[in-house]
């Protein structure tokens, strides 16, 4: 998985702290949570994406939470939407991978 990084702006230029994870283990829940709320043959692009991070967007503050250890509420209204949607590509690779490991070793 490539590094996640999520970026904590001052105002709308300058960024105040930046959170990154070198790795992500999703737990099993989660990604029921994801596939739950997702068509993943229709993630073929940005805007598709997109409308899943809005479709999702309740469960957005815990995950990123999970994911970004430290993270607070506060913080989090500082991140760029737009900047979530690379965040989550990353994710979502990585849930697709995971599940290519599973099925390859049944």
């Amino acid at each position: 998985m490539a590094t996640l990084t999520l970026n904590i702006y001052r105002n709308k230029s300058e960024i105040e702290k930046t959170y990154t994870a070198e790795s992500y283990d999703l737990m099993f829940g989660t990604v029921e949570d994801i596939i739950q709320l997702i068509n993943v043959d229709e993630l073929t692009d940005n805007e598709a994406i997109a409308r899943v991070v809005v479709k999702c967007f309740t469960q957005l503050k815990p995950f990123l939470k999970d994911i970004f250890e430290g993270v607070t509420d506060d913080e989090l209204k500082r991140v760029k939407v737009k900047e979530l949607i690379p965040l989550f590509v990353n994710v979502f690779k990585s849930i697709l991978d995971d599940l290519e490991i599973l099925k390859a070793g049944n």
